[in-house]
């Protein structure tokens, strides 16, 4: 089964924990793809793998410190959570000046970490995406982030089987069948997706065109990863141009 964890690189200089940091992120569910405890190991992940969130401490090994770190690496846009061992005004307002989305004291627990975190993706999508205070999914670089059990996931746009309406909410289905629960309408879920890929077949549903597996137009109906979904009457005809179908 595909994996949609959020992927995060720890810099830290204090290898016990490091470990620590490490499981707790992974128990938490998040992905980690490396741990480093210097800059230059630090610069040559981040943009060979580009992680969704850096942990870095303030004090790492090496020429430049975190926040020095976090200032030249600010031009990606990465969310960065520091952490250091002390509180520190001035330290506070020199990681202010990167992209800093929050900053922890250590020592560190398991619950303190998974809150931060999800306070601080929430805050880094909201100036990302400019959206109200209250949603927890965002349309951002070919993704959407939505938040399930308190840890947010990152669905690429291009897994997406087909969307389905449930109220105020929406659910995506993946084309490997993996489900997640997003607090929009499919209205708003309509505006999201890019319209050349993505159409709205039936007030209940919205389909990626590249995963149909078939289609009967004459009954209005057609077939995705095993499931039946209807196709309303007036969208038939313009289904059928959009696939070119039409004779």
């Amino acid at each position: 089964m595909e994996s949609f964890k959020l992927d995060v690189l720890v810099v830290e200089d204090n290898l016990s924990f490091a470990l620590e940091l490490s499981m707790m992120l992974e128990d938490i569910g998040y992905n980690v793809i490396g741990q480093v405890d210097n800059a230059a190991e630090a610069l040559e992940l981040i943009f060979s793998k580009m992680p969704d969130i850096i942990l870095m401490d303030h004090d790492i090994k090496g020429e430049m410190t975190g926040i020095e770190l976090g200032n030249k690496i600010r031009h990606l846009d990465i969310p960065i959570l520091y952490i250091t061992s002390f509180g520190n005004e001035e330290h506070y307002e020199e990681a202010k000046k990167s992209n800093m989305i929050g900053y922890l004291v250590k020592p560190i627990q398991k619950y303190s970490l998974r809150s931060a975190l999800e306070l601080s993706m929430q805050n880094a999508l909201l100036r990302s995406s400019d959206k109200d205070e209250n949603e927890e999914q965002f349309l951002l670089k070919e993704h959407v982030f939505v938040k399930k059990k308190g840890v947010y996931h990152k669905v690429p746009i291009a897994s997406i089987a087909y969307v389905s309406s449930n109220d105020n909410y929406s659910e995506i289905t993946t084309d490997k069948g993996q489900t997640f629960v997003v607090r929009f309408p499919l209205s708003k879920m309509e505006e999201m997706l890019p319209s050349n890929d993505f159409m709205r077949i039936h007030r209940q549903y919205i389909i990626c065109m590249q995963k149909i597996d078939s289609v009967n137009l004459q009954d209005g109906v057609l077939m995705m990863l095993g499931e039946q979904i209807p196709i309303s009457r007036p969208n038939r005809k313009l289904l059928s141009e959009r696939l070119n179908m039409w004779s």
